[in-house]
């Protein structure tokens, strides 16, 4: 029995794991997106840039596309 949990939450960890991993890859992507679609050079380049990609770009990225893009970023990019 104890096998057995262990083996589900490791496998569910595994699973959470992947998801977190994909969310990211696809904050990143849509950053990039976003930058196309405002039309922003700067956007473009701050999401190239490994700094301020993971630690700027990715979670902005992340949160627009699970919840809209806020409207601060039309302001400062637009």
């Amino acid at each position: 029995m104890k096998d057995l949990f262990s083996q589900f939450f490791g496998g569910f960890a595994t699973a959470a794991m992947i998801a977190v991993w994909a969310l990211v890859a696809v904050g990143g992507l849509y950053w990039f997106w976003m930058a196309i679609q405002i039309g922003s050079f700067l956007m473009f380049v701050i999401g190239f840039f490994p700094p301020t990609g993971l630690l700027f770009a990715t979670p902005i990225g992340m949160w627009s596309f699970l919840f809209g893009v806020p409207d601060w970023i039309f302001v400062w990019f637009a």
